[in-house]
């Protein structure tokens, strides 16, 4: 092997800012979306004893890290609302008919659960799309099975100055991701 043969391919780095997020249930995030994470992942280990010192092997399941959103909340709150009303239809406060109307407004096609084939109202599917330097989408991360588990606070302040930007934290958890490099 030379050294020609050892270099990469593609030498051009990431940039942070060259992505897009596509949620089935929150079209106001995917217009509004300042930053998201590409979740880590760790597998358990598991210690076998021996007489001497514990040996670890490798586990048998995977933990995803929380899929973690910022958005820019526009004037109507539409953005915001979306993800209160899915965290708020999960849970079901008041009525049962909040679950309900989790399948009808904004999940035309709500997602089937990985487990079963039958509709789950409460999940959705994302898709992160990261983008190449010269703005060609080159991998795309779907998430599957995500729902909200977090909503931030929203501070309103006299103070502030009429540049300063509203914006929201939302948490997520997912079953899984999978992710595909798209040939340009």
């Amino acid at each position: 092997m030379t050294a020609l043969t050892r270099n990469p391919q593609n030498t051009n780095l990431k940039q942070s800012t060259k992505f897009r997020l596509n949620f089935d249930r929150l079209p106001g995030i995917t217009y509004f979306c300042q930053s998201a994470n590409l979740p880590g992942i760790s597998a358990s280990e598991v210690p076998r004893a021996t007489p001497f010192v514990d040996v670890y092997v490798p586990g048998e399941k995977l933990v995803y890290d929380t899929f973690n959103v910022t958005f820019i909340v526009d004037e109507d709150m539409r953005a915001w609302t979306e993800v209160h009303d899915w965290l708020r239809g999960i849970t079901f406060p008041n009525n049962f008919e909040e679950y309900i109307n989790l399948g009808r407004a904004g999940n035309p096609a709500y997602t089937a659960s990985s487990f079963t084939n039958k509709p789950q109202p409460q999940y959705s599917s994302a898709v992160l799309t990261l983008y190449s330097n010269k703005n060609n989408p080159n991998m795309r991360i779907k998430f599957i099975g995500i729902f909200p588990i977090s909503l931030s606070t929203i501070i309103f302040n006299t103070q502030d100055t009429a540049e300063n930007i509203v914006t929201a934290d939302a948490t997520f958890r997912f079953s899984y991701y999978n992710y595909e490099r798209i040939s340009v």
